[in-house]
């Protein structure tokens, strides 16, 4: 049926009548509501975005002197402006709540609220709507111990006009500044064929105990000459890389902190880290030739000769007989490994009793090696009659019939097998590219050595993640020490084991991951703008400001 021309009509004017009765009381006021709650919620996600600000602005101050809520709050009024040309539509009657909680972990929180004057719903009587926002900070105050590799290698050119070496001292030196001088502890271990403690300066003992003194310290950055930035700007590069023996420093230094620490407050919960730079492979070991503790004595030989003439090849007691210790370490020429034999002994810092032997002069130690590595003050004792473990210029290795079962500081050099991992990242092939090559009983090869100094730093950075000295720690009772590792490998200098590296910080990316043990990072860099990346996300993990 159809509807009449006149019913139509009638229609259309209800419909009319109903609009215009609607316009006033409901759809003006709709209309209203969204344009004002559209411009609250853009005054408040202003205002979200002022409070992040302050409390990330504080939170990287919490530990240093400054009021960590009066600075809060200067960030906020500096962020969320209140006068009408600070596009914040006229936001008015900033509140703010700011409450800092000190202690290890410090936490700063903000809860801050503002009136936004409406533009229509005043039509209803609303004069003004309130927007809130909420954000927390918070900052752990750490432990970390940097080791720098000053092997020959980092001389190198960055591609950008500086050295890497240069590059690294740089970088280390603005991340250094960026922690709390006074709360955070920090150290630092260098190392080339062996490691130096840098920082702290004072004389480096490896004994740990409730009594311990040195590692990592409050003072690193307090303007005298021998602080940790003095410290890092007296690095010279040259020689080889002992990363196994520079992991397994850092961790007795992070130990005796934790110890000092613990014993002093009863409690220590400090964040404790380890920072690996290196550009290359491990190329150098440290070794107790004559360890009464295992069978390495067995394994001298009076250098070319069969005999086994050596004075002080065979000690009874390490500790009373430390004069007679034969330590040292070793080097390769570096991967492929083609030579026949690596070469040594040198004398390791940690073993130099000249007390005029500072950190710097360590840190300066090198530049050429037949003037230097060589030389004074490689060891001349207790080597007597020792042929090929020691003259004026170390030759071949060729003292040894086997490969010890473990270094100096007791990390595997050949149990459980060898490192399944490849070299990347520059133009050095993998040692792994003949199977089956590894034999315990070729110390004249190369090769078998630079297995087991892989191994040494696998099993040291584990040793460290599982913290394995823990029950040597007589009176420690705050139980398991948790330490990550971060790694920076520059691949720049001709490639480092990007594998093993990864292993080592136990990155998730690693093969043989242990989701078990403390997760780190690792950071590949191939130049100078890399590394300076590199760096900034290290800064980033490492200063752990959340929130």
């Amino acid at each position: 049926m159809r509807l009449s021309t006149t019913r139509r009509s009638r229609q259309s004017g209800s419909v009319l009548i109903l609009v215009t009765l609607m316009l006033p009381t409901l759809l003006l006021p709709l209309a209203g509501l969204a344009i004002d709650a559209s411009i609250c919620r853009l005054v408040q996600l202003r205002l979200q975005a002022a409070v992040d600000g302050a409390v990330l602005g504080a939170g990287r101050e919490l530990g240093s002197p400054a009021d960590p809520q009066v600075l809060a709050g200067e960030f906020l009024t500096a962020n969320f402006r209140t006068d009408n040309s600070a596009g914040t539509w006229g936001a008015n009657h900033l509140s703010s709540t700011i409450t800092y909680t000190p202690g290890i972990t410090k936490k700063i929180d903000i809860n801050a609220t503002a009136q936004v004057p409406t533009l229509f719903m005043r039509i209803m009587g609303f004069n003004s709507a309130t927007v809130a926002a909420n954000g927390s900070a918070t900052r752990s105050d750490s432990r970390v111990v940097f080791i720098i590799d000053r092997s020959g290698s980092m001389t190198n050119s960055d591609g950008a006009g500086s050295t890497v070496i240069t590059d690294a001292k740089n970088y280390t030196t603005g991340l250094v500044e960026r922690f709390i001088e006074g709360t955070d502890e920090l150290g630092l271990v260098v190392f080339d064929g062996s490691a130096v403690v840098g920082y702290p300066t004072t004389a480096w003992t490896s004994a740990i105990s409730l009594a311990s003194t040195g590692g990592p310290d409050k003072l690193f950055w307090d303007g005298t000459s021998d602080d940790m930035v003095h410290q890092i700007a007296a690095i010279n590069a040259d020689s080889g890389t002992g990363m196994a023996e520079a992991l397994s420093i850092a961790y007795i230094e992070l130990q005796k902190a934790h110890m000092r620490d613990f014993n002093t407050d009863g409690v220590d919960t400090r964040l404790n880290s380890i920072v690996l730079l290196t550009d290359g492979v491990p190329s150098a070991v440290s070794l107790y030739f004559n360890n009464p503790a295992s069978s390495n004595a067995n394994n001298i030989v009076n250098g070319s000769s069969s005999g086994n003439s050596c004075s002080n090849r065979t000690i009874t007691v390490a500790g009373a007989n430390s004069s007679n210790m034969m330590q040292g370490w070793i080097a390769l020429s570096g991967p492929p490994y083609g030579g026949t034999t690596p070469y040594g002994v040198f004398l390791m810092a940690t073993k130099d009793a000249n007390a005029a032997h500072t950190p710097v002069w360590w840190m300066n130690w090198g530049g050429s090696t037949s003037a230097l590595d060589y030389a004074a003050p490689n060891p001349t004792t207790p080597y007597t009659n020792c042929t090929g473990m020691y003259n004026a210029k170390p030759g071949n290795f060729n003292y040894e019939t086997k490969i010890p079962t473990t270094d100096v500081w007791g990390n595997a050099l050949q149990t459980g097998g060898v490192i399944n991992s490849h070299i990347t990242g520059g133009s050095v092939t993998s040692i792994y590219s003949t199977a089956g090559r590894w034999d315990a009983t070729g110390a004249a090869q190369e090769y078998n050595w630079g297995l087991a100094m892989w191994n040494a730093v696998d099993n040291a950075a584990k040793s460290i993640r599982t913290d394995a000295n823990l029950g040597s720690r007589t009176g420690d009772t705050s139980g398991s020490m948790n330490i990550q590792i971060y790694v920076i490998g520059y691949t720049g200098n001709g490639g480092c084991d990007d594998g093993l590296l990864m292993r080592v910080a136990n990155d998730k990316s690693a093969a043989g991951y242990d989701s078990t043990q403390p997760t780190g990072q690792y950071y590949s860099a191939s130049n100078a703008a890399e590394l300076a990346d590199a760096y900034n996300k290290l800064a980033s993990d490492l200063l752990r400001l959340s929130r």
